[in-house]
């Protein structure tokens, strides 16, 4: 694996399926089909046509919300508010995390139940932990060849560009590459809580490169994707996602 892909911890990945107005969607049973077992909580908006199941999954939390005009399956790590700023949560390397997600989704590609889709989405959100902003700086520079940061006296920086590509899966359908690049900061906060008053201290910050990918199919598209072309397609945007990750900026 390459050093820069390797240096990669995922800390979301998603895959997102707008369905055709043709599809029908009624009280979908797709966590029991691909878990075998009913999620640990549900919540059900029959109004709306919305639901939510959620539960643990690999080495995080597998979120899936339904909605009319959309579906979203996230696996996503867990957030202990106990546990220090200087433990980023993760569920592990990109290309780790994409091993265990992929296969879920390509078993929810094969359901009858499964609709048919007209726009497909696979985002991930990604970080680098550093010793400081500068170093952050240092290290997001050589992901973006374009971009230039004055180091020593820059802060709050974020970059976003879309590059677009035309897939080689469906013949003239085009996909976005939408990439944001960022040096994120957590700090811990300690609160004291007397009859007299509230004292609060601040511990130290804690530095990270960020980068957030969403890589989709243009929404100008007419039509809706053939059940077979559905794995190869959400492959090559993770193909184009891990290419991102570990090149950088590129056309």
């Amino acid at each position: 694996m390459d050093g820069q892909l390797a240096a990669w911890q995922t800390q979301t990945l998603r895959l997102t399926a707008f369905p055709s107005p043709s599809a029908h969607i009624i009280q979908p049973t797709w966590w029991h089909d691909l878990r075998g077992e009913e999620p640990e909580s549900r919540i059900s908006q029959p109004r709306k046509g919305g639901l939510r199941d959620e539960g643990p999954f690999a080495d995080g939390y597998l979120i899936l919300g339904v909605e009319p005009a959309r579906i979203d399956w996230r696996y996503t790590s867990i957030v202990d508010e106990k546990q220090k700023c200087e433990v980023f949560p993760t569920i592990g390397r990109l290309q780790d995390a994409i091993r265990v997600f992929a296969p879920l989704m390509n078993r929810w590609f094969e359901l009858e139940t499964c609709p048919t889709v007209q726009r497909l989405a696979f985002g991930a959100v990604m970080f680098q932990p550093v010793q400081n902003l500068q170093t952050g700086y240092q290290r997001i520079m050589q992901y973006l060849p374009s971009v230039q940061i004055d180091i020593e006296n820059s802060s709050d920086f974020s970059y976003q560009i879309n590059r677009k590509r035309y897939s080689r899966i469906v013949q003239g359908l085009i996909i976005n590459r939408l990439s944001r690049w960022s040096v994120m900061g957590l700090q811990d906060i300690s609160m004291q809580i007397t009859p007299a008053r509230a004292q609060g201290s601040l511990g130290p910050i804690y530095h990270a490169c960020r980068l957030e990918l969403d890589i989709n199919t243009v929404p100008e598209f007419q039509g809706e994707f053939r059940r077979d072309q559905l794995s190869s397609l959400f492959q090559e945007l993770i193909d184009l996602a891990v290419e991102i990750a570990n090149h950088g900026d590129i056309p």
